[in-house]
């Protein structure tokens, strides 16, 4: 499970996803919330729009942990940075996702994002 979890949610770091409305909506569950790096807090409708209009960026992701909080409820935690031209690394969060499964499907239900001191890219 944690790794099909770490799939969908480097899946929702992809920019051809970001810019995918019809993938979104399978992955977002319909009371997502997400609290950015920036402190502001995003509802579905609203992170679809912001998405859609965000420039396109790589990220690199690193240092997944899974803690199941029941059988139906993930907290995924893992280590982001934004990707420049030069393959340097910038933007440097802490995330926290929760994924809830809902019938066969895992949503993620909620998402935040905390600005953290910078950090070596790992080998995996």
């Amino acid at each position: 499970m944690p790794e099909l979890l770490v799939r969908l949610e480097k899946e929702l770091h992809d920019p051809a996803v970001r810019k995918n409305p019809a993938r979104l909506n399978q992955l977002l569950h319909d009371s997502f919330l997400e609290v950015g790096r920036s402190g502001e807090i995003y509802n579905k409708a609203r992170i679809l729009d912001s998405l859609e209009a965000e420039p396109t960026h790589s990220v690199w992701s690193q240092d997944y942990e899974a803690q199941t909080i029941n059988e139906g409820l993930v907290l995924l935690t893992y280590r982001t940075a934004h990707v420049g031209p030069e393959q340097e690394l910038s933007r440097f969060s802490r995330r926290s996702s929760l994924w809830e499964k809902i019938g066969n499907d895992w949503k993620l239900r909620y998402h935040q994002g905390t600005p953290t001191n910078a950090f070596q890219k790992s080998a995996t």
